[in-house]
């Protein structure tokens, strides 16, 4: 029975309105966009492929995002004129493109340069603040091993003023408290750590991506105790979420230097996830970390119940595309340095 132009705005918005993301959330807006499509109906195609971004950003499915991005940025930009109340929530989408793109060593540096130019020109034509586009140059940096450039784009980050598209408070300080892990400043992570633990500023993701950050350097000061507490509360809440790779390894590296026998657990719940290869930065530092587990299994004196000999040369090649397109040793040095771990 064919749907009334009502029914199927009720049906958008029913979907829309569900605040977690869900393949079967995802599967009722791929039915609407058929429609859409087979009706030639373009707006209806553009809220459809709006609403598949903003699920397939939250399970992990990044070119399914990168994808409907490319259709709605040019629906968007041939009817801006008709389109002005979409402009903050489709703005805000650019900074989901830029985490994941930098995360893909298949994106050409000149594509990656390409895009921040775009999302600098997007939110300076709109009249909106620079500082989310400083803030995700500062984590593309990180990611790549760019000590310089991370510092210099943070401080540009910290200095711009904020408005509607930023961040929220909780978010930007877990930039902060990642930055200054990736530089040994512990001092100064110490009070964003306290603010983030007690909860006093949160939001969706918040604690929850804090808890993995802590581990290691607790671990590395001979505060266990604590590390173990935070393990086991911090993978609560992601413990079903596969495609949290960097988080997991994360924990599986700590409880390889603690509880090997419980790291097996969290590599089984996500491997599956890894191993579709949908992340491959999160698959390097997982696989990494399963190479450690592995490793400590052993002079414990288990048998690990898998192998790593293909996740060593799958890493290796991973880290090879990585200072292929970045033009550095980032990935080498990290191989190396879980080596030694």
């Amino acid at each position: 029975m064919k749907m009334t132009v009502d029914q199927y705005w009720d049906r958008w918005e029913e979907l829309m309105n569900r605040s977690e993301a869900s393949f079967e959330k995802w599967n009722g807006l791929e039915d609407l966009l058929f429609i859409a499509q087979k009706e030639r109906d373009l707006y209806k195609e553009f809220c459809c492929r709006f609403g598949i971004m903003g699920t397939v950003n939250y399970l992990g499915e990044y070119e399914e995002l990168f994808d409907h991005f490319e259709w709605c940025n040019g629906f968007f930009l041939d009817n801006e004129e008709n389109l002005g109340d979409w402009v903050e929530s489709f703005l805000w989408i650019y900074k989901w493109m830029a985490e994941h793109l930098v995360k893909m060593p298949g994106i050409e540096m000149e594509l990656l340069d390409a895009f921040f130019k775009d999302f600098e020109e997007a939110y300076d034509r709109y009249g909106y603040s620079l500082r989310p586009y400083y803030q995700y140059q500062h984590k593309r940096a990180l990611k790549t091993g760019e000590v310089v450039d991370a510092e210099m784009y943070y401080q540009k980050w910290i200095a711009a003023e904020g408005d509607s598209l930023a961040d929220c408070e909780a978010c930007e300080y877990q930039t902060e408290l990642e930055y200054y892990y990736f530089t040994g400043e512990k001092g100064k992570a110490g009070p964003i750590e306290k603010l983030l633990l007690s909860k006093e500023v949160c939001c969706g993701e918040i604690p929850h991506l804090t808890y993995s950050k802590l581990l290691l350097p607790y671990h590395e000061d001979g505060l266990v105790e604590e590390a173990v507490r935070y393990q086991s509360e911090g993978y609560f809440f992601i413990y079903d979420k596969p495609h949290f790779l960097v988080e997991a390894s994360e924990h599986i590296r700590f409880l390889a230097l603690t509880e090997p026998l419980k790291g097996v657990k969290v590599l089984e719940r996500h491997i599956e996830y890894a191993d579709s290869g949908k992340d491959p930065y999160g698959m390097f530092y997982f696989y990494m970390s399963s190479i450690v587990l592995h490793r400590k299994l052993v002079e414990a004196g288990h048998r690990p119940g898998f192998a790593v000999d293909v996740m060593s040369e799958v890493a290796e090649e991973i880290a090879g595309d990585f200072d292929e397109r970045n033009g550095n040793d980032y990935f080498d040095r990290e191989m190396e340095r879980f080596y030694s771990m």
